[in-house]
């Protein structure tokens, strides 16, 4: 049987740089609110993981912007605003 993350990471294969890439995407896909509260949590305990990880500059602002984005549907703005103080030290 394939399942609809199977079917994500064939169709997504090509585009992302590494399977660390196609790991995170295939989660957002699969349960992007469990994701994204363990992924902040995560960064809220250990910014500097976040803030000075090898991962590319740009593959992190597009990650936490789909984050406050999230947060902006959920009328979190608590978060957003964290997340968005967070965004300005990777840039």
């Amino acid at each position: 049987m394939i399942t609809e993350m199977d079917k994500f990471f064939r169709k997504n294969r090509r585009l992302f740089n590494s399977k660390w890439d196609t790991i995170i995407e295939g989660l957002m896909v699969s349960n992007k609110s469990h994701f994204f509260a363990a992924l902040y949590q995560a960064m809220m305990e250990h910014p500097s993981y976040v803030i000075l990880s090898d991962m590319p500059s740009e593959r992190k602002i597009l990650i936490l912007k789909r984050m406050v984005s999230f947060y902006e549907e959920k009328e979190d703005y608590e978060k957003c605003k964290k997340l968005y103080e967070m965004q300005q030290q990777v840039n």
